[in-house]
């Protein structure tokens, strides 16, 4: 039996709904987690899977984001442009052959584009970031900005590599090997020094 091919114009039936787009979002949220805090743990010597929940990596992206408010507002300014540059393009070759109908929607097109992008830009992070840290640390140029208070009174000046939900990444003042401390019912206080 042959099935009819319906015509080229997308119908309110092919496209995604939101019950369906949601898991495909989580799932692309869960991988810029992964790749971006992976790349940058794993290349200062830290299995970051091994120390993280499902939350820590759901939230890794979020964390970058607040953390280089600069990463964002770059994300929003090259999206807007690429959006209308999109659109302006759009309209000149709708006006041309109206009688041709379009494969891939502009819209659908914009976010394949940005979401390739969004991600170069998190693993782009993850690199650079990790890269630049283990150079500070093979070099031994680390500035300790953070002093430790452990339930047992002492105390540590460290340098903050970063942190799970459960586990806390430093290098201790004239050491050059990482140290990863539990957090809970082990660290008191963590001051951080300006």
């Amino acid at each position: 039996m042959l099935i009819p091919f319906s015509s080229r114009k997308e119908s309110p039936e092919s496209s995604l709904s939101l019950s369906e787009i949601l898991p495909l979002g989580y799932l692309y949220i869960l991988i810029l987690g992964i790749l971006a805090e992976s790349l940058y743990y794993g290349l200062i010597g830290i299995n970051f899977l091994s120390y993280a929940s499902i939350l820590d990596v759901l939230l890794g992206p979020i964390a970058i984001l607040t953390d280089k408010p600069i990463l964002l507002i770059l994300l929003i300014v090259v999206g807007s442009v690429f959006y209308y540059l999109m659109i302006v393009k759009g309209k000149k070759s709708s006006n041309r052959s109206d009688s041709e109908s379009k494969g891939v929607t502009v819209y659908a097109a914009y976010g394949i584009v940005m979401s390739v992008m969004v991600l170069f830009a998190f693993v782009g992070y993850g690199l650079g970031k990790g890269m630049k840290e283990r150079s500070n640390i093979g070099e031994n140029k680390i500035k300790h900005d953070v002093t430790l208070h452990f339930l047992n009174g002492e105390k540590k000046e460290v340098r903050k590599l970063g942190n799970t939900s459960t586990f806390f990444f430093h290098i201790q003042k004239d050491q050059k090997s990482i140290s990863i401390s539990p957090i809970s019912n082990n660290i008191k206080e963590i001051e951080q020094m300006d």
